[in-house]
């Protein structure tokens, strides 16, 4: 299918829309000031998503901030640094100032001309609103990681989509959705948009805008 022709875009809030690692990064600062010889921020990065992915399995549990919570102890454990549990709530209210990508703002106002734009991650119900506000997205477009709604009959009735109809945005390396057609952000200069093993890949949130007005004059 065109770009033109699908009805809605299933979007990744981190590292698509939300510059995740950066605010990790910016967060994780005051841990890392107490470390003998801080590791890189690639290397940061990947310890904190190992941490991270170890906690899920406690969602429903610990919810999003109790699982960022979490792993900023666990990375002090790695560490061998001493942590409250104030500075790890602390790291994990960083959550709701995370930045967006420059181009993610304009970008979502431009394609909501076109599509039903549905954003896929985690946050609290207290970070849920102010988030979507800035997205220029309803509450109820804001869907949980856990969720798959292009795979839920009773949601596309409700909603009036098909699955078909439906464009999975989303990053390299992150969860892909078992059903439809699915488009690559490669915002990294290491991970070029080719080649594509996606339906479509291309580098930015400002680049899917190009494509689509392309598509539009074609």
């Amino acid at each position: 299918m065109r770009l033109t022709e699908y009805q809605a875009l299933l979007i990744d809030c981190d590292e698509v829309l939300v510059d995740r690692d950066s605010g990790v990064w910016a967060a994780l600062q005051p841990l890392l000031e107490n470390h003998g010889e801080p590791p890189d921020k690639a290397r940061v990065l990947v310890e904190f998503n190992e941490v991270l992915q170890g906690l899920y399995p406690r969602f429903d549990e610990l919810g999003f901030s109790g699982l960022l919570c979490f792993a900023h102890r666990q990375l002090a454990e790695r560490w061998k640094l001493k942590v409250s549990w104030e500075e790890g709530m602390s790291f994990a209210r960083s959550a709701a100032g995370w930045t967006l990508f420059e181009d993610a703002p304009g970008a979502m106002l431009y394609l909501r001309k076109f599509y039903r734009l549905l954003v896929q991650g985690d946050r609290d119900a207290e970070d849920r609103g102010v988030l979507c506000e800035r997205l220029g997205i309803e509450q109820e477009d804001f869907i949980s990681l856990a969720s798959d709604p292009r795979q839920d009959p009773v949601w596309l009735e409700a909603n009036g989509l098909e699955t078909e109809a439906i464009l999975q945005v989303t990053r390299p390396g992150a969860r892909l959705q078992q059903a439809g057609a699915v488009c690559l952000i490669c915002r990294s200069p290491d991970n070029p948009p080719q080649p594509c093993a996606s339906d479509y890949c291309i580098s930015s949130m400002a680049d899917l805008v190009a494509q689509h007005q392309l598509s539009l004059r074609r």
